[in-house]
């Protein structure tokens, strides 16, 4: 890709050089100079916009290759799982962690009840 700065100073050179020719009363050179500013200036502008989409496909190219963010719950459901397998574990018998303790026999328990 050409850069469109070098282009547009083409442009602003070949605007110059058809007013001085203009002054000069040489309407020939002077028209055909015009045209060339017109078409270096549409040239520059087509290859700024051909630069802009390039890095803004290049921006999402990289969005994409990064892993995508932890969600914003995930540390708060990390804690709140290992408090249930801590619970689970320090629980005697699988009945008295799923009641909370109302289906719970402390005298016929023995610590591996199953669960029925």
């Amino acid at each position: 890709m050409t850069d469109h700065r070098a282009l547009a100073a083409g442009a602003a050179l070949f605007t110059v050089s058809a007013v001085y020719a203009a002054q000069a009363h040489a309407w020939l050179p002077a028209v055909g100079l015009v045209h060339g500013a017109g078409f270096l200036a549409a040239r520059a502008r087509r290859e700024r916009a051909a630069q802009r989409c390039a890095r803004a496909l290049a921006q999402r190219a990289e969005l994409v290759a990064r892993p995508s963010p932890e969600p914003p719950f995930a540390p708060a459901l990390l804690k709140e799982v290992s408090r249930g397998w801590t619970e689970l574990n320090a629980a005697c018998c699988l009945h008295a962690w799923l009641s909370r303790g109302d289906e719970h026999d402390p005298a016929r328990c023995r610590g591996t009840a199953p669960a029925s």
